[in-house]
């Protein structure tokens, strides 16, 4: 009778199996990664971009 275990801890559900249940979670999360890598893809090209030439920023700001 001493290697009964508690109910308590049956019931304990592993944190991969949680998330792979919760259908809203996953499209959550699924949304929210690729719009966080697209902008940050988006602000790396920006970055990356080369400076305007002054007599064409002088040209656009007249």
């Amino acid at each position: 009778m001493e290697n009964v275990q508690k109910p308590e801890e049956n019931n304990k559900v592993n944190f991969g199996k949680m998330i792979m249940d919760d259908f809203m979670l996953l499209l959550f999360l699924g949304v929210t990664i690729y719009a966080i890598f697209y902008l940050l893809w988006g602000v790396m090209e920006l970055s990356n971009l080369p400076t305007i030439p002054d007599d064409i920023k002088q040209n656009l700001l007249k």
